[in-house]
């Protein structure tokens, strides 16, 4: 009766067995204490772990991030830049402020001309409420107003407030206008054709950063005399 082992297929068990153990020497086994690599971007691990699904797009924001926060040095960045981009990483001040300038211009032409129906959506209650009041009494009275903006002399945001994921972001634009207030007849009542005013308003928009509602709204607005 033949053997149960072949010298042939021990001396081929004898080599498999040294290759075996050559390569764990060279590639070493895992113990579970591995140090692990990462970037040396990194938000509060607490914070990120309530926002697992937002890891990945943190990740490729970073220069977009690091370039915001450096730029906006005026705001307290710890407590607002940094806290909307761990819930929304692709929020950008730069878009921000360009989407604040087109809703104020549309805000105050659309008010001017009676129009709120088509800005209400951007409008809070209470400003609604209180634009229409205005627009009311011009209309009983028999006012129109005019008005021409020409040109943002400046939109810059001035603070931040973030409330768990609903955030306000107060923008203070200073814009020239002109302004005339007409009785029903055409006649000047307030205002001046030639006189280019300047304004200063600081308007506060308000979002939740977790709503799939894209549009920002407007919660107040306050004039500098």
């Amino acid at each position: 009766m033949n053997n149960f082992f072949s010298v042939d297929l021990i001396f081929f068990i004898m080599i498999a067995a040294f290759l075996i153990l050559r390569l764990r020497r060279v590639l070493g086994r895992r113990t579970g204490n591995e140090k692990k690599t990462g970037s040396d971007f990194s938000f509060d691990a607490k914070v990120i772990d309530k926002n697992s699904k937002n890891i990945e797009s943190i990740k490729t924001n970073q220069e977009h991030i690091k370039s915001s926060l450096k730029k906006y040095k005026n705001l307290n960045v710890d407590d607002d830049l940094k806290k909307i981009y761990i819930i929304d990483p692709d929020f950008s001040p730069k878009e921000f402020l360009k989407g604040a300038k087109e809703a104020f211009e549309i805000i105050i032409e659309s008010y001017a001309k009676e129009n709120l129906e088509k800005i209400k959506s951007l409008l809070a209650p209470n400003i609604f409420k209180n634009f229409s009041t205005e627009s009311n009494q011009r209309i009983k009275k028999k006012q129109i107003l005019e008005h021409s903006l020409i040109s943002f002399k400046s939109a810059k945001i001035k603070k931040i407030i973030l409330k768990y994921s609903i955030v306000e972001i107060i923008v203070r634009f200073v814009t020239e206008q002109v302004n005339l207030l007409k009785s029903n007849d055409g006649k000047i009542i307030e205002g001046n054709l030639e006189y280019i005013e300047e304004h200063i308003d600081d308007w506060t928009f308000s979002k939740d950063l977790k709503s799939s509602n894209p549009n920002w709204k407007l919660i107040v607005t306050k004039a500098e005399k």
